[in-house]
């Protein structure tokens, strides 16, 4: 590294813990950081000794600045290091939000790669689900690259992973929100074969509103908390009206619309 370039990259560690959350990244190109210097921001991304750098301390953040650095260069060179670090931080909030949201920016190049750790199978069904989610803000950035995401996610879903009903619950939400009508027939037999968490989006007749393929249901909403032996949740009234994009009241996590809407 120049001296110049030491410091363009010691300005991450000025910079501190983020607001949080943080709607928009700052841009990092205005503190002199751009693609000369990838290979030394994927140095930090994944450097142990950062990650493991005490909280109250500014080292602590400089990995999360370098993968939204990383994400705003767009460089493939970034994609792997990346895709392996939902491995090791799987449990890092920051990073299980951000690390998808910075290999959605790199581009087309990430398909490959993210649908392969998808579909492994030796993997944690959480990290393959930031996969799922990285593809979806993938075709987000780049709209060019949408109908190619949703081929391979719906490839996947032709044979999908039996024992991982949440993930795959989780491909239809990235398919529902890329309004992924030609995937209809294989999300029909998705559902037919029950290997899908209706936690996730409802069952098919919900999946077929949500794509405007029908507009109301023909049978009684499934009981899932019945279907799925679980205890009946107790709902608190809301203190205010809640949009159906909201997060649902019931504290499940959930998009209201995909939970407790009536």
């Amino acid at each position: 590294m120049t001296l110049e370039r030491k410091q363009n990259l010691r300005n991450l560690l000025d910079l501190g813990k983020p607001e949080w959350p943080q709607v928009e990244w700052p841009e990092y190109s205005q503190y002199g950081i751009g693609s000369a210097d990838v290979d030394d921001l994927i140095q930090l991304a994944v450097d142990p000794l950062l990650h493991g750098a005490p909280q109250e301390s500014n080292a602590v953040w400089v990995p999360l600045h370098a993968w939204r650095a990383l994400g705003q260069i767009g460089d493939s060179r970034a994609i792997d290091p990346l895709i392996h670090l939902l491995d090791t931080l799987y449990d890092d909030e920051y990073a299980s939000m951000e690390i998808p949201a910075a290999l959605g920016m790199i581009g087309e190049h990430a398909i490959g790669p993210l649908v392969d750790f998808l579909e492994d199978a030796s993997r944690s069904e959480f990290v393959r689900m930031l996969a799922a989610d990285a593809l979806g803000q993938l075709a987000g950035h780049h709209p060019s690259a949408k109908n190619q995401v949703i081929a391979r996610l719906t490839e996947y879903l032709d044979d999908p992973d039996p024992s991982a009903t949440g993930l795959n619950g989780n491909v239809v939400i990235v398919l529902l929100d890329l309004e992924a009508r030609s995937s209809i027939d294989t999300l029909r037999r998705l559902y037919r074969s029950g290997n899908v968490d209706l936690f996730a989006c409802g069952d098919i007749e919900d999946v077929e509103i949500e794509l405007g393929l029908r507009t109301q249901r023909i049978t009684p909403r499934p009981d899932l908390t019945q279907l799925y032996d679980f205890p009946q949740p107790t709902l608190r009234k809301p203190d205010k009206k809640v949009g159906r994009n909201d997060p649902c009241p019931c504290g499940s996590g959930k998009k209201y619309k995909k939970c407790c809407l009536p």
